[in-house]
């Protein structure tokens, strides 16, 4: 029988890193996105908050290796981030390819991003059956109108914001400017100035707008994707490049010998990834292999 959770309930695991593909949340980059394009598994008979950070470790990836190439968004970022590396490095030539990037070093443990998404639930039409009849029985998710409001008005937004506070990333890459005011409201942005920049790597011109707040950049960009958004490689590369501005070699330290997809010990990721990043400034040009 589906499972009607309360309010109560479903509050608690919103405010949380449900719905999140998570990464190192001491990373000085964050990637938001709408909502994730897939939930990990279907809810039971209760719900628990996710109270550590996800992350694609190595057990993600070997579930996953058969789904991973299908994947295209993901891969986009990839290449944005593989873009942002190599320019905050000032590399001729880049090290790691987007490939390379996306197959071993995306929203890892220890990586040099961390992912998150405004809402925690996919798309109706990317759940399964369960999931779905979840979604459609709990009266505080249906209509959509009142599972957006859930959010906004309840302790989703408010974790988004603190974790924000808390953790001051240089960079926020929001992709979605349907999307703007939410982002804001997410964030804690509400009321800041706002600066427009124009991405014109070749004929296309695309629009950010920027929002700078306590220490963090928060980006307003197209969807990466779709015949209006971010699409080519181009511009993908571009968007790189203009992240990188935020950014310089400390961001991006060499974590082979860290072993970067092995987690680190709960409650400390972000403790020893500001340690690490420090301490490597001066030689974080390396590329990894």
């Amino acid at each position: 029988m589906t499972s009607v959770f309360s309010s109560e309930a479903l509050d608690a695991y919103f405010s949380s890193y449900a719905g999140m593909e998570g990464g190192n949340i001491g990373a000085a980059v964050w990637i938001c996105d709408k909502e994730p394009h897939l939930l990990a598994s279907s809810p039971g008979a209760s719900l628990a908050p996710v109270h550590a950070p996800p992350a694609w470790d190595s057990a993600f990836r070997e579930r996953h290796r058969h789904d991973m190439p299908r994947w295209q968004t993901h891969q986009r970022l990839a290449r944005i981030m593989a873009a942002t590396r190599a320019a905050a490095l000032r590399e001729a030539m880049p090290g790691l390819d987007w490939r390379g990037y996306f197959d071993q070093y995306l929203y890892a443990p220890r990586g040099w991003e961390f992912k998150i998404n405004l809402y925690p639930l996919p798309k109706p039409q990317q759940m399964d059956l369960s999931q779905l009849e979840t979604f459609r029985r709990n009266p505080c998710l249906s209509p959509n109108w009142r599972y957006v409001e859930f959010c906004r008005q309840g302790g989703r937004f408010r974790f988004i914001a603190e974790q924000r506070q808390r953790m001051r990333p240089k960079v926020i890459l929001c992709t979605g400017q349907a999307e703007e005011e939410e982002f804001l409201l997410a964030f804690g942005f509400e009321g800041v100035p706002c600066s427009e920049h124009h991405l014109q790597p070749a004929d296309l011109v695309k629009t950010l707008r920027v929002y700078s707040h306590e220490g963090t950049n928060l980006v307003i960009c197209p969807k990466v994707g779709g015949p209006t958004g971010i699409n080519s490689d181009t511009l993908l590369d571009a968007m790189g490049a203009f992240l990188s501005v935020w950014l310089d070699a400390s961001d991006f330290p060499d974590v082979r010998a860290q072993g970067m997809r092995a987690e680190p010990p709960a409650g400390t990721a972000h403790l020893a990834w500001r340690a690490m990043a420090h301490s490597q400034a001066s030689s974080a040009s390396a590329s990894p292999a």
